[in-house]
């Protein structure tokens, strides 16, 4: 699942826009408040968000997958997006 575009939406939020259309807003205050992601309790920090394609990213070291941030925001188990995908084979 590729992200087309991520905005800064305030106060730990994003905006987030998908390939196939599906777009949304996804509350990140839970995230903030442990571990390594814990650098983005400072909202300047945060508000520097940005895509990578196939995550949303702060940083190298900061990242989230798109697939976890789709399922948030579709409120789908990521089996049911991908079980729909198939692959060449070699």
């Amino acid at each position: 699942m590729k992200i087309l575009e991520v905005t800064y939406a305030g106060y730990y939020m994003i905006d987030i826009e998908f390939e196939d259309g599906t777009k949304g807003c996804v509350d990140l205050s839970d995230l903030v408040q442990s571990g390594v992601f814990t650098a983005l309790k400072d909202r300047n920090a945060f508000a520097k968000v940005y895509t990578t394609g196939y995550s949303v990213a702060w940083s190298e070291q900061l990242e989230i997958d798109a697939a976890a941030l789709y399922a948030e925001v579709t409120g789908k188990e990521p089996a049911t997006f991908y079980a729909h995908k198939s692959y060449a084979s070699n």
